[in-house]
C-alpha cells in the first residue's frame, strides 16, 4: 500500500481527544424527552455524535421554528461548555509527540470556543494547537468540509496535505470532502468510517507509534508505515 505523506494533522475533540459520548447523549436524551421523543442509539449515532446543534435539531427537531428552535439551541449552548469529560489517552500523547515536533495541529470540532478552552486547559494541551475551529466559526457543520477547509488555511497548508483525525462517519465524511487524508477511530470494525473515505481504522491510538525519520516522522501500526508527516515543500 502506498505511502501517505502530510504536512499537518486536525483532530476532532469528541470521541478523539476526550471522551464526551455519555454525557452527549444524555444532554440531548433528556432534551428529547421533554419535547416528546425518545432517541434511539442509532438517532444519537446518525444525528447528535460529531454534529453541529444546529444540524441535531433541525434532524430530530424539525417542527421547531424561530422562538421554539432558538430556545432549544440555547439550552444546548448553555449546557454544552459544562458536559463532564475524560481525556483519551492514546490522543493526548500523540498530540504532545506531533506538537513536540513541530507539526502544526489543528483541534477541529463541532463544540463550542468555551468547551475547547476549557478542555484544552484541563488536559494542559493549549499550546500544542497552532488552529481551533469550532461551531461559532463556521455555517456549515459536518458533514460538509467546511471546518476542515477552514482549519487547514488557518494552518496555511492545502488540506490535501493533512491527515484529519476522526471517530464520527459525519466527521470522515467532513474529511474526505475537504480532500484531507482520513484516519478513524472506532470501537468497532470500522465498515461505516470506511464507507465514508477513511483510509485508515485504528481503535486507539496508543497502538499508532510515533517514529523519527530523516526530514519529519512516520506513523506506523502494526509494523506498517502509514503515513508520512514532513514539511510542505
Amino acid at each position: 500500500m502506498p505511502v501517505d505523506t502530510v504536512s499537518a494533522v486536525m483532530f476532532d475533540m469528541d470521541g478523539v481527544l476526550i471522551d464526551t459520548h455519555h454525557a452527549v447523549a444524555a444532554l440531548w436524551t433528556e432534551i428529547a424527552r421533554g419535547h416528546g421523543k425518545h432517541l434511539t442509539e442509532e438517532d444519537i449515532r446518525r444525528y447528535v455524535l460529531g454534529r453541529s446543534p444546529e444540524h441535531t435539531v433541525t434532524a430530530l427537531f424539525a417542527e421547531l421554528e424561530g422562538e421554539s428552535r432558538e430556545h432549544l439551541l440555547n439550552q444546548v449552548r448553555q449546557a454544552e461548555p459544562r458536559l463532564n469529560f475524560s481525556g483519551i489517552a492514546g490522543t493526548q500523547a500523540l498530540v504532545e509527540r506531533l506538537a513536540a515536533a513541530g507539526v502544526p495541529l489543528a483541534l477541529v470540532t463541532s463544540g463550542s470556543k468555551t468547551r475547547v478552552q476549557r478542555v484544552l486547559a484541563a488536559l494542559g494541551l493549549a499550546p500544542s494547537f497552532r488552529v481551533c475551529v469550532t461551531w461559532e466559526d463556521i455555517q456549515n457543520g459536518k458533514p460538509a468540509p467546511d471546518c476542515y477547509l477552514l482549519g487547514a488555511k488557518r494552518l496555511g497548508i492545502p488540506a490535501d496535505r493533512c491527515l484529519v483525525v476522526e471517530d464520527a462517519p459525519s466527521g470522515i465524511a467532513a474529511g474526505n470532502a475537504a480532500g484531507a487524508v482520513c484516519l478513524g477511530l472506532t470501537t468497532g470494525d470500522g465498515a461505516d468510517l470506511r464507507e465514508r473515505g477513511a483510509r485508515y481504522v485504528v481503535q486507539d491510538l496508543a497502538d499508532v507509534e510515533c517514529r523519527a525519520k530523516p526530514g519529519g516522522l512516520e506513523l506506523v501500526f502494526q509494523g506498517n508505515v502509514l503515513i508520512t508527516i514532513g514539511k510542505e515543500d
